[in-house]
C-alpha cells in the first residue's frame, strides 16, 4: 500500500552508539524468528525466479546479520533439487554466528550445497564478491542514495542481484511489531549461544526488556521504511545502464508479505515487468 508514505527514520540497532553486543543479540534474535517461523518457505520463491532464470548458483549474501534467512533458503531449495554455495557476508560481520551457520550446514547438507562466509567487512555499496547478490529483510535499512548505489554496482559488475523485503503495509505496521516482540520473549531461553552471552540475553529479555523494546521499536520503523513497488520502479529505471538487465517486481503470496526485486544481467532475456 504506497499510500502509506515511506518514512526514513532510523532503527536503534543501527545506532553507531548501540553496543555492539546489543546488535548482536538482536540479530541472533531475527535469526531464530526466521527459523521459528519458517520465513524460508516464502522467501526461497524470489531466488529461485532467478536462478531459473539464470542466475549464478554461487550466492553472495549481503547484509547477512547473524546469519539470516538464506542458509534456510538453501536447504529447501537443496530438497527440491537445487544446489548453491552461500557466501555470508556482512558491514559488521558476526563471524561466531557465522561459524555456527558453517558447522550446522557441514552436518545437514552434502559437499555440492556449501555455506562460506567473509569475515572482514563487505560493503554492499561496493561488494567485490562473485556471483547472485542477495539481501533479505535488509534493503529498507539504506536510505535511497545508498539504495541506489547498491543496485548500480551490481549493474556495473553485471552480478544477479535479489533483493527481498516485506511490501508496506498499514496493517503490517500494526500487527507484526507485536508479533516479532512476542516471538523475541518466547524464544529467549532457547537460544543457543556461550553460557555469558545467555545469560545477558535473559537478563536483557526478562529483567531490564531492552532487547523486545528494540525488536518492538525497529519492527515498527522497519515495516514504514519498506520501499513500495513502484518506488522500486522508479530506482531501478533512473540506473545507468540499466537496460542491461532484466527486472522483476512482485509480491509472494503468504503471509510474510515477501517483496522481491529481482534483477538479471540480459543474457538473451527480455524484460520482465
Amino acid at each position: 500500500m504506497e499510500s502509506l508514505p515511506r518514512i526514513d527514520f532510523v532503527e536503534l540497532h543501527d545506532l553507531d552508539r548501540t553496543p555492539a553486543v546489543l546488535r548482536t543479540l538482536h540479530t541472533e534474535s531475527i535469526a531464530f524468528i526466521y527459523r521459528l517461523t519458517d520465513a524460508a518457505r516464502e522467501y526461497s520463491v524470489p531466488l529461485s525466479l532467478a536462478l531459473r532464470s539464470g542466475a549464478d548458483h554461487r550466492i553472495v549474501d549481503l547484509c547477512a546479520g547473524s546469519g539470516g534467512p538464506v542458509p534456510l533458503i538453501q536447504r529447501r531449495l537443496h530438497r527440491e533439487g537445487v544446489h548453491t554455495q552461500v557466501t555470508l557476508t556482512d558491514l559488521v560481520p558476526n563471524v561466531p554466528a557465522f561459524q555456527r551457520v558453517q558447522a550446522g550446514h557441514r552436518r545437514a547438507l552434502p559437499s555440492c550445497c556449501s555455506v562460506d562466509y567473509v569475515a572482514s567487512s563487505v560493503d554492499a555499496t561496493d561488494c567485490r564478491v562473485e556471483g547472485t547478490r542477495t539481501i533479505y529483510g535488509a534493503f529498507h535499512h539504506f536510505p535511497p542514495p545508498l539504495a541506489r548505489r547498491m543496485l548500480q554496482n551490481a549493474v556495473d559488475t553485471r552480478s544477479p542481484m535479489v533483493v527481498v523485503d516485506t511490501k508496506r503495509s498499514l496493517l503490517y505496521v500494526l500487527v507484526f511489531p507485536f508479533l516479532t516482540t512476542l516471538a523475541a520473549l518466547l524464544s529467549a531461553p532457547f537460544q543457543r549461544n556461550p553460557l555469558p552471552r545467555c545469560l545477558l540475553r535473559l537478563a536483557l529479555t526478562y529483567l531490564v526488556p531492552v532487547l523486545p523494546f528494540m525488536m518492538f521499536f525497529d519492527s515498527v520503523v522497519s515495516f514504514l521504511r519498506m520501499y513500495g513497488r513502484g518506488e522500486l520502479r522508479r530506482m531501478v529505471d533512473g540506473l545507468d545502464n540499466t537496460e542491461s538487465f532484466t527486472w522483476q517486481i512482485g509480491v509472494v503470496p503468504g503471509f510474510t508479505g515477501a517483496q522481491y526485486l529481482i534483477g538479471i544481467p540480459r543474457w538473451g532475456l527480455t524484460r520482465v515487468e
